[in-house]
């Protein structure tokens, strides 16, 4: 129990508690869209148990609904999570003294909310506060995440037929994301990558299996890179 005392721990509790009413919304809307597919209400449960993926979830579903074959379901989910690479690849650093499945197990809770907190307060792997501050920091996040998605799909399960569709919540999850994300875009290079990554989405808005979100990840990273390296150019 002293785990979850520790100061960082608690800190960043705090922090995914400011997102928990878009956490909740999004995994509201999630788990009725699930329901409303034909999943029944233990199935939706836990789907979102060994899911965990409100935007694969959204994805799929359709497809499962419509008895599309098994590659097509599992070619979509991978095209959907696969910006998860990149945002593990931008955290390991942070992480890579630690065991395989440990590792295993921080990049299976992350969140793309968590991750953007997690940049935003730890911008380089080389920090005076320490490793141990670092993951506890981030396991009290994810772990409030969780807790906060599971809240949602229960909601859903037993009160998602009481709530009205004119209240809008499909749009609670991604502006809560999106409080946590402009904020963070404070210096030239972020400005860019955001840029870049907003007008390649509504350029490839239309491609299938939801490859934009892919092509946006991948172009706001490539355009960061090139950015700092022509910073770091004009340095020397």
């Amino acid at each position: 129990m002293k785990f979850f005392q520790r100061p960082p721990f608690i800190e960043g509790l705090k922090v995914m508690l400011e997102s928990s009413p878009g956490i909740i919304a999004w995994s509201l809307v999630t788990s009725i869209s699930l329901l409303g597919a034909g999943l029944s209400p233990v199935d939706t449960f836990w789907f979102n148990i060994l899911v965990y993926a409100g935007s694969s979830q959204l994805a799929v579903m359709p497809l499962i609904a419509g008895d599309y074959p098994f590659w097509t379901v599992w070619l979509t989910a991978l095209i959907v999570m696969s910006r998860f690479v990149i945002f593990s690849a931008v955290i390991q650093p942070h992480f890579k003294h630690y065991s395989f499945w440990q590792r295993l197990g921080i990049g299976g809770l992350n969140t793309d909310m968590s991750f953007a907190k997690f940049i935003e307060k730890f911008p380089s792997p080389d920090n005076s506060q320490g490793k141990q501050v670092e993951l506890l920091y981030f396991m009290g996040m994810v772990l409030a995440h969780w807790f906060f998605w599971q809240v949602g799909a229960l909601i859903a399960i037993f009160f998602g037929s009481y709530i009205p569709i004119s209240w809008g919540l499909g749009f609670a999850g991604p502006l809560a994301l999106m409080a946590l994300i402009i904020p963070a875009i404070k210096h030239k290079t972020a400005v860019i990558s955001a840029l870049v990554a907003a007008c390649t989405c509504v350029l490839t808005i239309n491609l299938p299996y939801r490859l934009t979100i892919v092509c946006s990840v991948i172009a706001g990273v490539m355009a960061a890179v090139l950015v700092d390296k022509q910073s770091q150019k004009k340095n020397i």
